[in-house]
């Protein structure tokens, strides 16, 4: 095998390597951090508390409460673009049939339109979009052993930069897509239970940072 043809076979392997481990089709960069939230103003976020479903600033950390009724949500009220967002979740309940996560670019109207970036607690995660009614899967669901399943703490970390959204999750890469059609909008939390389950869900430690693709 000639030196030339040799250095082709190597690089042929390594690009399928890289393929095979799954590795995100973009790299990004950050830089201004926009926010940094503690949740000690109950005010910054959005409030509501019903016998259904509760979301609220509770012990420093917001918390979503809900059953098996569909997705709830609660929204800040700074808007953005590209944007790297990464928060602590920490699941209370004991029930793992959920799903939970970080939205960008919600709409600012508040009628559940954005990205939504999730995982559960039997350690599936997706990456999905709202739609009016709708939430509808970009990435379908999947499991993964990054994901601390059950009554756990997970990083969550959403990737919005243009029309590329990707999903980390404990500084772990999962997943990414691209889609274009929601460009700014609000930064939020979102929870949701399936087959007569509840959750409980607690966010923390939140950063917001501007983000651009690496060259």
């Amino acid at each position: 095998m000639s030196r030339k043809m040799f250095t082709f076979f190597v690089l042929a392997v390594m690009v399928l390597l890289s393929a095979a481990c799954g590795g995100p089709s973009q790299e990004y960069e950050t830089g201004e951090v926009l926010l940094n939230e503690s949740f000690n103003e109950s005010a910054a976020w959005e409030t509501y508390v019903s016998d259904e479903a509760a979301l609220q600033v509770v012990d420093g950390a917001y918390r979503v409460q809900t059953g098996d009724g569909g997705y709830i949500w609660g929204l800040n009220e700074s808007e953005h673009d590209d944007v790297v967002i990464e928060v602590t979740s920490n699941q209370l309940s004991a029930f793992e049939n959920n799903a939970y996560g970080v939205m960008c670019r919600s709409d600012t109207s508040n009628n559940g339109d954005g990205y939504y970036f999730l995982i559960s607690g039997d350690g599936y995660y997706a990456i999905a979009k709202g739609e009016g009614d709708d939430v509808n899967e970009l990435v379908e669901w999947e499991t993964s052993s990054a994901i601390n399943q059950g009554q756990a703490s997970n990083t969550i970390r959403a990737v919005c930069i243009g029309d590329y959204l990707a999903l980390y999750v404990n500084g772990e890469f999962l997943a990414d897509t691209e889609d274009g059609e929601y460009t700014s909008g609000y930064a939020g939390f979102a929870a949701t239970a399936f087959e007569g389950g509840s959750t409980d869900i607690s966010f923390d430690n939140l950063t917001i940072t501007a983000a651009s693709l690496a060259n």
